[in-house]
């Protein structure tokens, strides 16, 4: 890849998904790559790996030599000081969606929107053009065991790129196939209204050129209304409304899913997933339709949806006893993900007692969504309410916002058993108490929740709960 006379790159928050992700193209593509983070881990020792000079904390003196600054949405511009530093020094300061725009320009781009399941299909359509012989270039904001990470740096024309709504992200971007997977009410600190989303979705959408496609889910009411308003040419998929490529006879058996797909008028049956959800099976429908349109046989399509294997945090089973008691860690942080999860768990084993862990992500998403949260927690068996997880809002702006809102909503919606509880050691001493056979604890959300679940299941791993 070519970006002019620039050969070192500085990444500011090098550590989040998004950012290591295109930290790890860039590495793998030739350029030189610093970053810096407030906390380094896993992902930020494999960059190191791939040749990165990585800092923990930030600093003015890491942007020397640099030739470009990047930054993400999640980084505050005005008081972080190697943004500062750089702009005083002339050094060019953009966004990471600038940089992904730049290195998509000479790429047939496919990138999958949605307020919910972007990663997974993302990670679908990559698997798929990968068995189908293809060599794509892919970044995903999570990790992939089957990709080996979160980004393949291919030598095809093809380029999947996990899109973001967040602060506007996906319209620097140049797809030949927007993918729309579902919208709802989400990011309201960048919207303010559902109707300027839905606007940012269909400016998205008709960035597709007239030889491209969009594609989108109708069983989304807010897809149905905006679907009149795009100016391209659209496939549609679903369960529930009648679209062009569509799923029937699902049966869900734990982690296993088996369907039908009738896509304009052809019928595929025993399509089979090794992922738990319908809503695992509305990701294999878009990831099918962006399959079709690229003109690959549907047998190959179906064959790469097999050799799906899922995604780190997503129904990501850390523990298995073999006599029921399992620790699932998953992403899900909206309530039509957290309910989505659940139905998955309850669906999938039904002889299971589930235990929800939920860990808020937001002081303003659990303002707004704590009654959604109630009813998408109600249906497990028992629920246990962490504390929020604040990442970039301040806790004195949001006086009186805490997990106790999410917990009384579940009570509310008809949850029988149903805890709050903030301290860290005194959840997990809680945590212990539930590790018996036929139970499983579920730990959703997006903040550090997950360190919690890896955490239970290295105890029971090493024998240390009795």
């Amino acid at each position: 890849m070519e970006l002019g006379k620039t050969r070192r790159i500085h990444i500011v928050g090098i550590g989040g998904a998004g950012m290591s992700a295109i930290a790890e193209l860039l590495l793998k593509s030739g350029f030189d790559v610093t970053g810096s983070d407030l906390q380094t881990g896993e992902v930020t020792d494999k960059l190191a790996e791939h040749g990165a000079i990585i800092y923990r904390g930030h600093s003015a003196g890491h942007i020397e030599g640099c030739d470009v600054v990047v930054y993400s949405s999640a980084v505050r511009k005005d008081e972080n000081v190697e943004i500062s530093a750089a702009e005083k020094a002339g050094i060019p300061v953009i966004k990471r969606d600038e940089m992904l725009g730049e290195l998509m320009r000479y790429k047939y781009g496919i990138c999958i929107s949605g307020t919910h399941g972007k990663t997974t299909t993302t990670a679908m359509i990559a698997t798929m053009l990968m068995e189908s012989g293809e060599s794509p270039t892919v970044m995903i904001g999570g990790v992939s065991d089957y990709l080996g990470g979160s980004t393949v740096v291919g030598e095809g024309k093809y380029m999947v790129i996990e899109s973001d709504e967040y602060d506007r992200a996906f319209l620097k971007l140049t797809p030949t196939i927007a993918l729309v997977n579902s919208l709802e009410s989400e990011h309201m600190d960048t919207y303010g209204t559902l109707e300027e989303l839905k606007n940012a979705f269909i400016a998205f959408a008709d960035k597709v050129p007239f030889y491209g496609r969009v594609i989108c889910c109708v069983d989304w009411p807010e897809i149905r209304k905006i679907i009149p308003m795009l100016n391209r040419r659209y496939t549609t998929f679903g369960i529930e409304e009648h679209a062009d490529v569509m799923a029937s006879d699902i049966v869900m058996e734990k982690n296993h899913t088996v369907f039908t797909i009738t896509a304009f008028g052809s019928r595929y049956e025993g399509v089979r997933l090794h992922v738990p959800g319908r809503h695992n099976v509305l990701n294999a429908l878009a990831a099918f339709s962006a399959g079709i349109e690229l003109e690959i046989l549907p047998e190959k399509l179906i064959a790469g949806l097999g050799c799906y294997s899922g995604m780190r945090r997503r129904f990501q089973i850390r523990y298995d006893n073999g006599r029921g008691l399992m620790i699932v860690d998953d992403y899900a942080h909206h309530p039509s993900e957290v309910k989505a999860t659940v139905s998955a768990a309850k669906n999938g084993w039904a002889d299971s007692r589930i235990i929800a862990v939920f860990q808020p992500h937001l002081f303003s998403r659990t303002q707004e969504f704590a009654d959604e949260y109630g009813w998408a927690l109600s249906r497990a068996d028992s629920v246990i309410i962490a504390d929020v997880y604040p990442s970039r809002e301040k806790a004195e702006k949001f006086p009186g916002v805490n997990g106790n809102l999410v917990a009384e909503a579940v009570r509310r919606a008809g949850g029988k058993h149903v805890a709050y509880i903030e301290g860290r050691e005194e959840l997990f001493g809680s945590l212990l108490e539930h590790c018996s056979d036929g139970n499983m604890l579920l730990f959703m959300g997006a903040g550090d929740i997950t360190h919690m679940a890896a955490r239970l299941a290295e105890e029971l791993r090493k024998g240390s709960v009795s």
